[in-house]
């Protein structure tokens, strides 16, 4: 019984992360004039996909934890676990400057401060993603 309920969540999980990843890969667009409710759309839509931009980053974090745990007990060296904790946290510190001054460049047009604001932080979340995908 309790391996039947252990394929079923393994599956699950499975169909949920091909289905969230399908949907994360629909293409958010803005016409040249749009209308207010046009506008909300889109940053509605820039916000799923920074959600599963974030939801995917946060996987590969823990996968990576998960690596550097194993090699911390193997080895006994414990500052590579420390070093990406480090790293995850500047990372954070960097996209949020980084955005932060794409913001206020388009300030005092609030609606377009928050989509180059959005825009920025998906595309630096996606990068960072893909660079803990790299192997070690």
């Amino acid at each position: 019984m309790i391996k039947n309920n252990t394929y079923a969540n393994l599956f699950s999980f499975f169909l949920l992360i091909i289905s969230g990843s399908a949907y994360s890969n629909a293409v958010c667009q803005l016409v040249e004039k749009s209308t207010m409710n046009e506008s909300k759309r889109y940053i509605q839509c820039l916000d799923t996909q920074l959600d599963k931009a974030k939801q995917e980053q946060g996987t590969w974090i823990q996968k990576r934890k998960y690596e550097l745990v194993q090699s911390e007990e193997a080895t006994g060296n414990t500052q590579v676990l420390q070093l990406f904790m480090r790293s995850i946290k500047n990372n954070e510190k960097y996209i949020e400057s980084a955005c932060q001054w794409r913001y206020i460049l388009k300030l005092p047009n609030a609606k377009a401060a928050a989509i180059s604001y959005k825009r920025c932080e998906i595309q630096l979340v996606n990068q960072f993603t893909e660079s803990l995908k790299q192997p070690f």
